[in-house]
């Protein structure tokens, strides 16, 4: 019978940090943050908790396992999808927010463990912002491109009706000049008439 091998050492700590249960006292620096999540989400509450111990605890073994803090974002992400259940479980999402991620971001301020260990997310997290981001460049690309092309269009436009405009102006321009002229000539040679008819009847 082949024998199993054995666990590797992160996996040994993953276990360890599974088992952690803590709970804060009302002297914590942490029990003020965490008091909301406590009535919100019970369990998200206790692992919270844990977490406070965990964090002080990698930071001690950090000098035996250098990836520690690496593990221990590992080990956070990996918990996310235990207490938010799909991506459209908004109530649980808010919460891991407002009070595990404002945790280690207090966690790190500790004058003990000053910023020993950053938060880092998950790939799949990183991988899911990028898409965002490069979803919004190109939308704004594609609006100004549109913006640019329509307002080349729009200035063709102004100057092709301003040229029909220009060009009606100066064929009734035209044409009631020739209307006066007609006026104008027909008008002497109706005056000329009278003036004949004046002349003959006296």
């Amino acid at each position: 019978m082949a024998a199993t091998p054995g666990k590797s050492e992160k996996e040994k700590i993953f276990e360890s940090w599974d088992a952690t249960t803590k709970t804060l006292d009302a002297s914590s620096l942490y029990s003020e943050l965490l008091k909301g999540l406590m009535t919100e989400n019970n369990e998200l509450y206790k692992m919270a908790c844990s977490l406070t111990e965990i964090y002080t605890n990698a930071h001690i073994l950090q000098p035996e396992h250098p990836n520690i803090c690496e593990f221990l974002n590992e080990w956070l992400n990996k918990q996310k999808p235990k207490y938010i259940k799909n991506e459209d479980d908004m109530q649980n999402k808010k919460l891991w927010n407002d009070y595990i991620e404002k945790l280690w971001i207090e966690l790190e301020k500790d004058n003990d463990r000053y910023y020993w260990c950053r938060r880092n997310f998950s790939s799949s997290l990183v991988a899911n912002a990028l898409t965002i981001s490069f979803a919004v460049l190109i939308s704004t690309v594609i609006i100004f491109s549109l913006i640019y092309k329509y307002s080349t269009m729009r200035n063709f436009l102004h100057a092709y009706i301003n040229k029909k405009i220009k060009l009606k102006q100066y064929s009734q321009k035209g044409i009631s000049n020739e209307l006066l002229e007609t006026i104008f000539k027909y008008g002497n040679l109706h005056a000329r008439n009278k003036r004949i008819n004046l002349s003959y009847s006296s």
